[in-house]
């Protein structure tokens, strides 16, 4: 897929000279990112869990989108909506056999406009600076590129502080449109990256995603897409520094594994590990949950995702980048060779004792070529089972 070069261009107001009136639901206090001087040697590691977005389930929507964000849909008069976006392998840019977010414009109508807010909340400090990246683009019936309407459309990247309460500090927002979105669909996705903002005094909480504000359906060709967003942090001064990074780990089932990371400044810092953003706790198979060192024992299903830890100092706090777990091992499973005409309905079945014999059914199998083969996946290792397959006609 051809990628379109980064854009950089700032937009100085809202559309029209006017505020979009229904940020305040999500955003009460706006300020449109302005030029502004870019911070220097941003290094540290994406703040966001699953970033790529390519870990998906189904949520608040109809259909799914990833996991560890939220999405926030609704229309000006119907209200709260569960089919604003859905993730979709044609939108994806970032890695093989992934998804991109697929917006949609067309679930509103003039009068009765669609609103998305896909975000994630994410731990910070004050005098932390922040950077956003990711790809984006329409097509070329989206609404979002036309101003006819009122309220006008918008679509934003956006970087929200908030306090303990949940109360917004400051909201700044990147308009994509001014700064040259696509509008060739998802195979002209361009990166663009806000410039760098500073979490102000109060602030526990950075809110960074996309929106799509006031849309409308317009006929084919009119949607609006984004993949792989990526939110940089930079510590205020005194801050801990992450010197070396946890790994990624791949273990057979059982085993136990660690997890590192090194601060070169380590004096009164604390850790907190987590599991896909979520705090761990000693216990189970977790021990140093707030250490620089953490240990996974008898590793299991329930232990495989992406890890990271929350360094704390009295300077700030920083975010490791995520090191994933992962199991492997080698099975052995039963395979049945079924020969026979091309359409024909097989059950297999099968028995773990020959005398007496209790057959029971495998899976129903339509030959689609011949010979085919049944694989047993329930059956994994040294197991005794004996196996028939049954022509239904």
């Amino acid at each position: 897929m051809k990628l379109q070069t980064e854009r950089h261009a700032m937009k100085q107001s809202t559309p029209n000279g006017k505020p979009l009136t229904s940020l305040k639901r999500l955003f009460p206090l706006i300020t449109i990112l302005g030029l502004a001087a870019w911070g220097a040697d941003i290094a540290n590691a994406n703040d966001l869990v699953n970033g790529n977005l390519d870990a998906i389930s189904i949520s608040s929507q109809n259909n799914p989108t990833p996991n560890n964000w939220t999405v926030d849909a609704f229309r000006t008069l119907s209200g709260t909506h569960f089919d604003g976006c859905s993730s979709e392998p044609w939108c994806n840019v970032a890695d093989p056999s992934g998804y991109g977010l697929f917006f949609k414009p067309f679930q509103g109508t003039v009068g009765d406009e669609i609103t998305v807010h896909f975000y994630q909340d994410n731990p910070a400090t004050p005098g932390t600076k922040f950077t956003l990246s990711g790809y984006a683009a329409g097509e070329a019936n989206y609404s979002g590129f036309f101003s006819t309407n009122t309220p006008v459309p918008a679509t934003l990247f956006s970087i929200v502080f908030l306090n303990s309460g949940g109360t917004v500090l400051a909201s700044n927002v990147y308009d994509l449109v001014a700064n040259g979105l696509p509008s060739s669909g998802p195979a002209s996705m361009a990166l663009f990256t806000t410039p760098q903002v500073t979490a102000p005094v109060g602030t526990v909480t950075v809110r960074a995603g996309a929106s799509m504000y006031n849309t409308y359906g317009t006929g084919g060709g009119q949607s609006f897409f984004v993949d792989a967003l990526d939110l940089v942090s930079e510590a205020p001064p005194g801050a801990p520094v992450i010197t070396n990074q946890p790994s990624h780990k791949t273990v057979s089932a059982g085993a136990t594994t660690t997890f590192n990371v090194g601060v070169s400044n380590a004096a009164g810092v604390t850790y907190e590990w987590q599991l896909y953003s979520t705090n761990l706790v000693n216990g189970g198979s977790i021990s140093g949950a707030a250490t620089p060192t953490l240990t996974v024992t008898g590793v299991s299903s329930s232990d495989v995702g992406h890890y990271r830890v929350r360094v704390t100092n009295g300077g700030g706090t920083v975010l490791s980048s995520e090191a994933s777990l992962e199991i492997v091992g080698i099975s052995f499973y039963p395979v049945i060779r079924i020969e026979g005409k091309i359409g024909d309905v097989n059950v297999v079945e099968y028995s773990t004792a020959l005398a007496p014999t209790t057959w029971i059914p495998l899976s129903t199998n339509t030959l689609t070529t011949s010979p085919q083969l049944v694989l047993d996946t329930t059956s994994p290792g040294n197991n005794t089972r004996f196996y028939r397959a049954v022509y239904q006609p």
